[in-house]
């Protein structure tokens, strides 16, 4: 990884996180076991979603990449850090990243994704391979780069920041 996309990648991976914490300020525990519809996530059901997501995707990113001859396309990349925050798509969720109901409390949650968000940020910070000449399956996109596969980790919890605002808005939370 050159020095370039290790830094936007950082900067990716810290402003989505702070997104996350930053969309639960001031939720009770109470509060973010409420769901807005019953078909709808609880504000802890996204937090442990989130950790549940981070945790499988860096599994999948450090033992299922393999060598690739295609070079990637840095417009799909692009369109990828355009597209990956976007709630006006509903993605649905792989059944493994669904939440179980494991965290008693918002802060248990939190503590948790930070842990597993921790080790995507060291393994970015060391990461030496070209993650363009690289590719693997995403679990909703389907084949993609390594680098690809990446941005949309990295984002992944700014979507689910937008998601739990929409969910305090639908709740008539400040």
């Amino acid at each position: 990884m050159n020095p370039t996309d290790r830094s936007q990648m950082l900067r990716m991976l810290v402003e989505a996180r702070d997104q996350l914490v930053d969309a639960t300020a001031g939720v009770s525990d109470e509060q973010a076991k409420m769901r807005p519809a019953p078909d709808r996530w609880s504000i802890l059901e996204c937090v442990e979603h989130v950790g549940r997501a981070e945790n499988g995707m860096f599994g999948m990113l450090t033992t299922q990449m393999v060598p690739s001859s295609v070079a990637g396309d840095r417009s799909r990349e692009e369109f990828l850090i355009r597209g990956a925050v976007d709630r006006n798509q509903r993605v649905a969720a792989p059944d493994r990243a669904h939440p179980v109901g494991r965290f008693a409390t918002l802060a248990e949650a939190l503590d948790d994704f930070r842990e597993k968000h921790r080790r995507t940020v060291a393994y970015i910070e060391e990461c030496a391979e070209d993650l363009r000449s690289c590719s693997m399956q995403h679990p909703v996109v389907g084949p993609c780069t390594g680098q690809e596969f990446l941005i949309l980790m990295a984002l992944h919890p700014a979507r689910h920041a937008k998601q739990i605002r929409e969910v305090r808005a639908n709740l008539g939370l400040p």
